[in-house]
């Protein structure tokens, strides 16, 4: 399957290289790995994301003042990478065959092509089984695109099922020009204060339920001004009540600004994801999510709690 997406992209006029709205660090450095490799093949690529916003701490990975926010007239091939459902992408159907790179359990398989392995800790994993199985060489700014992909989806290497394969990855990708301490201190130690002040509104408005064992927290549009905080900076924000000892699921629900609300769960080991899909949403096993219309957050929170406690016998 590797060649064979791998010639789909070479034959192209166009190739739109699509991460997901609100894009993490897995989104971006997959396809900025695959924007560097596909120009250096020659090829007329477009790196696109519906995000007007992008978070700035993922500044430093090259190609990313590339990235626009409006597609080009025509285009022939669409690569989409760490994906699980094609709306994520926020681009019109088209006469154009899409490339659906995922690690997602829960991925629709929406593309012509997908190359999905749900036993990768990340898309970034796959891109570089792609690029290895097609003999393209990767220089140092995919090594450092593929380092950020892989390390950030697992929480620099704290979640998923993190194996010998993983390592052997990133060990390669450091012998290419990846630097570990550099890109952890990009990612890890650049966060605006909005994000901080975030943090302690979150510490200071979570609830415990069945026993401590879930914890959850509700985060309204008065919550994001009082705090200065943006949409980025909710990002995985979630994890600080995973962290507690007794914690086994961690709730957020968000508002939106145009409406409705986000949910992200988090687990220390517990199939979250079951409760994503009743949902129409996805992830994984750990971590997921979903969107819901506008409604009272405080029942959905409590309808949640009930479907976690059914379910899992938390």
């Amino acid at each position: 399957m590797y060649q064979e997406a791998w010639q789909t992209m070479l034959t192209a006029e166009h190739i739109v290289l699509v991460s997901h709205v609100y894009p993490d660090g897995d989104t971006l450095g997959s396809t900025l790995a695959l924007y560097a490799a596909l120009v250096d093949a020659g090829k007329k690529v477009t790196h696109y994301n519906h995000t007007l916003t992008l978070p700035q701490i993922y500044d430093f990975l090259p190609g990313f003042s590339k990235i626009k926010s409006s597609l080009p007239k025509s285009f022939d091939v669409v690569v989409s990478c760490d994906c699980s459902t094609f709306d994520r992408l926020k681009i019109p159907q088209g006469e154009y065959q899409l490339i659906n790179i995922d690690h997602h359990i829960t991925n629709t398989y929406f593309g012509t092509q997908n190359l999905v392995v749900d036993r990768f800790t990340s898309a970034g994993m796959v891109v570089y089984e792609l690029l290895k199985a097609n003999h393209v060489e990767i220089n140092k700014a995919c090594a450092i695109c593929l380092y950020t992909a892989i390390a950030d989806d697992t929480g620099f290497f704290l979640y998923g099922d993190i194996d010998e394969l993983t390592f052997s990855i990133v060990a390669q990708l450091v012998k290419c020009g990846a630097n570990p301490k550099e890109i952890a201190s990009k990612v890890k130690r650049r966060e605006p204060l909005s994000k901080i002040r975030l943090y302690a509104y979150i510490l200071t408005h979570f609830e415990l339920h069945e026993d401590g064992t879930i914890a959850t927290v509700i985060i309204d549009q008065e919550a994001l001004l009082a705090t200065g905080a943006s949409r980025n900076d909710t990002k995985n924000i979630i994890n600080i009540l995973r962290t507690m000892v007794n914690v086994t699921i961690a709730l957020m629900i968000l508002e939106e600004k145009e409406g409705g609300y986000k949910i992200s769960l988090r687990s220390k080991d517990i199939n979250v994801s079951q409760i994503a899909l009743e949902y129409n949403g996805g992830g994984h096993k750990t971590a997921a999510g979903f969107e819901v219309a506008p409604c009272n957050p405080k029942l959905l929170r409590d309808e949640i709690v009930k479907k976690i406690k059914r379910i899992h016998n938390v």
